[in-house]
């Protein structure tokens, strides 16, 4: 599975060796934390401010406890890693070495994973490590 999409690759540096390839076209009008959500209307910012949409009753923030309020209000709870389970939907959810949330992506049917990649491609990648790199430096994982 290659993407051939080397701006991607640049900013993700295990994108090309992990495998990848898109899913859609680049779009400015959601990005991965919406996208993880299931909503590609909108963009979801850690605050309920103009031109962002965050879910009533979450926690605000750009810290992990304000990204896992948002999930939990969706239904997700915190589990210990990102190993797919049946009846399970799982998302990772990505922090920077300041421990703010920066990305999230989620599975595909068959057990790859998808992302949003800001206002650039979704993507389709094998592993939720494939878009780790320099400014993402943790996984965590939730499911519902």
């Amino acid at each position: 599975m290659t993407g051939d999409l080397p701006h991607l690759e640049q900013v993700f540096p295990h994108l090309a060796a992990a495998g990848y390839r898109p899913k859609s076209p680049r779009s400015s009008l959601y990005n991965c934390i919406a996208y993880a959500a299931g909503d590609e209307t909108r963009k979801w910012g850690g605050f309920r401010e103009i031109g962002y949409h965050w879910p009533d009753g979450a926690m605000e923030g750009h810290g992990l406890d304000a990204l896992i309020s948002a999930f939990e209000h969706l239904g997700y709870s915190v589990c210990d890693d990102e190993s797919l389970e049946q009846g399970f939907e799982k998302i990772a959810l990505y922090l920077d070495k300041d421990g703010f949330w920066t990305h999230a992506a989620k599975p595909c049917e068959d057990g790859q994973w998808t992302s949003k990649l800001g206002d650039l491609e979704d993507i389709i990648h094998s592993t939720p490590q494939a878009v780790a790199g320099p400014d993402l430096h943790e996984t965590k994982a939730s499911s519902r």
